[in-house]
């Protein structure tokens, strides 16, 4: 899958806003976010861009890619909630916001609908 610079850097934004919500980063969450930015060939400018992306612009990005661009990135979302095997409730808004700005959520299949419906749980007990 072909990303621009920019779309790189906001794929990168929402992971590592994903990964920093709980307030807690773990080994296993580093190593997937490694994995993707080998699999859509990141640069070094693109991770430091990225990293400083605002999440409005990040968002906006993310809503103006192709449907299979947005199929990958709600791929990449998902497994990195999951990635550490812990969902928390501030994972869980931050997916929720993303995914109802994004639009991304239509891309969901049936099983991590599902799922979606459980976060969106996990953050309503959370408030």
């Amino acid at each position: 899958m072909e990303f621009t610079s920019v779309e790189k850097q906001a794929v990168i934004s929402l992971m590592i806003g994903i990964i920093e919500a709980d307030g807690w980063i773990d080994e296993e969450e580093i190593e997937f976010a490694e994995d993707v930015l080998d699999a859509i060939e990141c640069t070094e400018e693109d991770f430091e861009l990225g990293q400083d992306m605002p999440l409005l612009p990040a968002l906006v990005a993310v809503k103006n890619m192709t449907d299979e661009q947005k199929s990958v990135v709600s791929d990449v979302i998902t497994a990195t909630i999951v990635a550490d095997r812990v969902i928390t409730a501030e994972e869980a808004v931050v997916f929720d916001y993303v995914s109802d700005l994004t639009g991304i959520d239509i891309y969901l299949d049936e099983e991590e609908k599902k799922e979606k419906e459980t976060l969106k749980d996990l953050a309503s007990e959370a408030d």
